[in-house]
């Protein structure tokens, strides 16, 4: 042969990122590793929900501010015509508990749509009175124990609603921190000073550190 290689074919090029070394059996073995770790790590995220949404609570009414008091009892804003029928059909509202006075409006809508309304007067800066809470106490359990659901609302922006609410709730053994934490930061920052200042009172009559003649005394014997 003269030294060329015949027929005209030239020797291949190297690969462009060059020559790779086969991995040895070690690398191997981390590379599966991490595999079926990112693997596992996908399944668990999968099946625990964790990027998952959370679920709208089917007792609640797809309203802004609303919130689960006690059984029995949801809180939310003034409803207009279509959420009182979504209230009535849906939750089992029969009963729309107002803190003030109500609107023509949403008397002539409650009559309509066949429901019963109760007032509980009471200006939006002032905090309910023990009889009021005493009163609502039992329209909730009057209902529940007929399978409905009363539904509570103010007619401000101010947190009359709201402290009836969380007064409810000290009064059937909820604690004032855990009934100030389940509210949302619209809720808290609604509360008047005088309403603050009632919750705190309650809160005292209801763990026996309140004075003998507290106005919200009779809520200790509430059954």
């Amino acid at each position: 042969m003269n030294g060329h290689l015949g027929h005209g074919l030239r020797p291949a090029d190297p690969p462009p990122l060059g020559t790779v070394a086969p991995l040895g059996r070690r690398a191997v073995w981390v590379r599966a590793a991490l595999l079926i770790g990112l693997l596992v790590v996908g399944l668990v995220v999968r099946t625990s929900g964790i990027l998952a949404p959370t679920p709208a609570d089917p007792a609640l009414p797809p309203m802004p501010g609303a919130a689960k008091v006690v059984p029995g009892l949801v809180r939310a804003g003034l409803p207009n015509e279509d959420e009182m029928v979504l209230l009535r059909d849906t939750l089992g509202v029969r009963v729309i508990a107002v803190t003030g006075e109500a609107s023509v409006e949403e008397r002539a809508g409650v009559k309509a749509f066949g429901l019963r309304m109760e007032e509980f007067p009471l200006a939006g800066d002032a905090a309910p009175s023990a009889e009021q809470v005493a009163a609502l106490i039992a329209l909730v359990k009057a209902n529940t124990a007929a399978g409905a659901v009363v539904y509570l609302h103010g007619t401000s922006d101010a947190g009359a609603a709201v402290t009836m609410a969380a007064m409810v709730q000290l009064a059937t053994g909820t604690s004032l921190p855990d009934a100030l934490a389940g509210l949302s930061d619209t809720a808290r920052v609604s509360l008047t000073p005088a309403q603050t200042r009632a919750l705190q009172e309650v809160w005292d009559v209801m763990r026996g550190t309140g004075p003998a003649n507290s106005p919200y005394a009779s809520l200790r014997t509430v059954p």
